[in-house]
């Protein structure tokens, strides 16, 4: 996982919420309720500690905190008495008794702030009595608190609920590539990669571009190319990958997901890997990317991990084999 980032950077596919918030700031009129959305890792969570920070703050410019007021440090050391996150815990899901809290605590004054602040993430793993618990928050919000929601799939949250929030969605923006390359010290080419193969999801294109990852990630690559030449059997490809589990099959997958998109790539090793797949006809090609995801999902269950992979590995293999039969016919 890629480090966590400090809260003081901003990020490009951020500014267009910030902004929207900028003129609620200026005239002390921030939403009680706000929803922050977006599919994929679009760093919502920094994007709503951000925000918090900022309505803690004593001198925020607009939604940006100035990072070093009494309310700035506090929150920074993990240490605001105003400052409320609820998620999951011990559990998938956010609970009931954790809502009721939250609402007991927001109908206490404030201690050192002029507001309380909570932030609920993933507002859509509620249960359904911890959902309309919060419903009754959001009906009747007192003066000096705030309440941000993060959501990952919107569509999952009651209508009730989306209704009373002021809704920022997030999207992935093409500047993010400039903000990979910079951050990850990689050339663009390489960050428009990651950010391919990561789905337009910037934040695991960040963790994909962590050395250790990248190398992982192109080693793959390679040893599916020997594979499909026939240059290492089966066995060969899975004593080298069979300790790799689930994260093996997670880059396989994204590996496929791009492949069937088909799209050209700049980077060497993607736009090799590219034309190696353009020689499978999307019918082949499709049940690999199914079968791949099918193993993801077994990963971790109690199943032997090695023997799924030789199992891909086995239809791998046979695949480009059966094509290089056609083109012998």
């Amino acid at each position: 996982m890629a480090e966590q980032l400090a809260l003081s950077i901003r990020l490009p596919w951020h500014a267009s919420a910030l902004a929207r918030l900028r003129t609620s700031f200026a005239n002390g009129q921030v939403a009680h309720a706000l929803l922050i959305h977006g599919e994929g890792g679009l760093h919502k969570r920094h994007l709503g500690r951000q925000i918090v920070q900022a309505l803690l703050c004593q001198a925020p410019a607009g939604p940006i905190a100035c990072g070093h007021c009494r309310g700035c440090l506090l929150y920074l050391s993990g240490n605001h008495p105003d400052a409320i996150e609820v998620h999951p815990v011990d559990s998938a899901v956010i609970k009931v008794d954790q809502i009721r809290d939250l609402s007991a605590r927001l109908a206490m004054r404030p201690q050192v702030a002029r507001r309380q602040v909570a932030l609920l993430w993933p507002a859509e793993q509620m249960n359904a009595a911890a959902a309309n618990a919060l419903l009754k928050t959001l009906e009747e919000p007192s003066e000096d608190t705030h309440l941000l929601l993060l959501a990952e799939r919107i569509g999952r949250l009651p209508a009730t609920i989306r209704s009373r929030c002021q809704r920022l969605p997030l999207t992935s923006v093409e500047a993010g590539a400039d903000w990979l390359a910079s951050s990850a010290k990689v050339d663009l080419r390489q960050a428009q990669a990651a950010l391919a193969l990561s789905g337009g999801d910037p934040e695991s294109a960040l963790a994909m571009l962590e050395p250790a990852v990248w190398s992982a990630i192109t080693a793959l690559i390679r040893s599916l190319t020997d594979l499909a030449h026939r240059r290492i059997n089966v066995n060969a490809f899975v004593a080298e990958h069979k300790t790799q589990g689930a994260a093996l099959l997670q880059r396989w997958s994204r590996l496929l997901a791009l492949a069937v998109q088909a799209e050209p790539m700049a980077n060497e090793a993607l736009a090799a890997w590219i034309g190696l797949t353009s020689r499978l006809e999307m019918s082949t090609l499709l049940p690999l990317a199914t079968q791949v995801e099918r193993a993801r999902a077994l990963a971790g269950s109690g199943v032997r991990e090695d023997l799924l992979i030789y199992d891909l590995a086995a239809r791998w293999f046979e695949a480009f084999t059966a094509g290089r039969r056609k083109s012998a016919i």
